[in-house]
């Protein structure tokens, strides 16, 4: 059984935080990776509504430095000097990133020396795999493509790969002892056991990648369709209705609800998650939703503390 990529929306609000909805947040879980994606004000308590505990973030992803985005960083590390945090705590995030956590160290003070802190300031360019790698720990990575925003902007694709894999089932029914030539048999190979023969071939199935992709504040540009091409979820920004006024759409760097949904159909994803959603939208979410539905059918857009799983 394939191990789950669990997502948590800590908040889903865009500049100005509502009752309903906070500043930006979400928690990737994979295995013994944490990764936090985005930081908002109000994160750390985010986090104790939803029951996770922050000291085990591994990594976060840092789209871009707007204060809806960044403003719970010194909270976080601060809960993270005063709880003893022990391990290595990578932050990524665009051209300009080792600048900005130098202020956020002065704001946090005494005991951020304390801290194991590796950051890493992210392009977005392209590689021979597609966006730039931002680092890979061999059964899975991210890579980062650069946005269209008004300050440096990145969006991040998180990619398990594909893999085989030995059915389990099947192997029990062939009532095979342990040894060490079942290394073979994951190879594909035919082996002999206790005078048993099995065709390693026969034994293994291929799972399949998987991917999120995460795309906040930008305007339409190819980019962002190409990092999000196939994904399976695709969580993107959708701070504004089609029916606000020309004006405003052509003058502001977010994407509408029919944009956002363009974006996904044209990556061919499979879900769409809409986020980052405007305050005027407190009330009546399914107006976005189903503006975007007539672009793009499996969408959803999801509410603070919720979360989803592959």
């Amino acid at each position: 059984m394939a191990e789950r990529i669990e997502l948590t929306f800590l908040g889903t609000g865009s500049a100005i935080p509502t009752v309903r909805r906070n500043h930006m947040a979400m928690l990737l879980k994979y295995k013994a990776e944490n990764i936090l994606v985005d930081c908002g004000e109000g994160t750390q308590r985010q986090f104790r509504k939803a029951g996770l505990n922050p000291c085990k973030v591994t990594k976060i992803l840092i789209t871009h430095w707007h204060g809806d985005h960044v403003f719970g960083l010194p909270g976080i590390l601060q809960t993270l000097i005063l709880n003893g945090y022990n391990r290595k705590l990578e932050i990524y995030g665009p051209r300009g990133t080792k600048e900005w956590i130098r202020k956020y160290f002065d704001v946090v003070g005494r005991g951020v020396e304390k801290l194991d802190i590796q950051i890493k300031e992210v392009r977005g360019r392209k590689s021979e795999r597609g966006g730039e790698i931002v680092f890979d720990e061999g059964e899975y990575f991210v890579e980062a493509y650069e946005m269209d925003h008004d300050c440096p902007a990145i969006g991040y694709s998180f990619v398990v790969k594909e893999k085989k894999r030995m059915d389990v089932e099947k192997l029990k029914a062939l009532n095979i002892p342990n040894s060490p030539l079942m290394a073979r048999l994951a190879k594909g190979e035919t082996v002999e056991i206790n005078g048993k023969r099995a065709d390693g071939k026969k034994l293994l199935y291929v799972e399949d990648a998987r991917k999120i992709s995460f795309v906040m504040d930008t305007r339409v540009c190819d980019n962002a369709v190409e990092l999000s091409r196939n994904a399976d979820l695709l969580v993107i920004e959708s701070t504004y209705s089609k029916q606000e006024s020309e004006e405003l759409l052509e003058k502001r760097a977010h994407l509408s609800s029919v944009e956002a949904a363009g974006i996904a159909k044209k990556a061919k994803a499979t879900a769409l998650a809409l986020v980052h959603l405007s305050q005027r939208y407190e009330g009546i979410p399914k107006v976005i939703r189903d503006e975007a539905r007539g672009v793009f059918e499996n969408v959803v857009v999801p509410e603070d503390l919720e979360s989803i799983e592959l």
